[in-house]
């Protein structure tokens, strides 16, 4: 597996959002909606592939939500996944596909409550062309 994203959770997502477009210089790549609540979601990204994604929260200021890390195919998700839970790790979302940003993902935690999402895309998803890490 190789990083993949960071995960951020933010309020005034839109201005947030906005501010890493036209201040910073990042590509909207893709909007979408979390899985477990509905929560707004933005994959930023820059021309060397490197993305963030930001989720709507009502937290007071920016928090992490996880740390992602791309595995090479769909099944190598399930494998990692039963892999780290054996490990000890324990699964906060389980294995499922992202319609939007067209992939297979799980959400596990360490033992310290770290959350990495393993994920793997399809060739033709947006969060691979518009980075240019397609």
């Amino acid at each position: 597996m190789k990083f993949d994203h960071v995960a951020i959770e933010v309020n005034d997502f839109d201005s947030r959002v906005d501010a890493l477009v036209n201040d910073v210089g990042l590509t909207l790549v893709r909007h979408g909606v979390r899985y477990s609540t509905g929560q707004r979601i933005a994959m930023l990204g820059d021309e060397t592939g490197v993305k963030i994604e930001l989720i709507e929260s009502d937290a007071g200021r920016p928090t992490l939500a996880h740390v992602a890390f791309r595995a090479d195919k769909a099944a190598a998700v399930d494998e990692a996944e039963a892999g780290l839970v054996e490990a000890g790790w324990s699964t906060v979302n389980p294995v499922h596909d992202l319609a939007a940003a067209r992939a297979r993902t799980t959400l596990v935690a360490d033992r310290g409550g770290l959350h990495v999402q393993v994920i793997a895309y399809e060739p033709d998803s947006p969060d691979l062309g518009a980075t240019g890490d397609g």
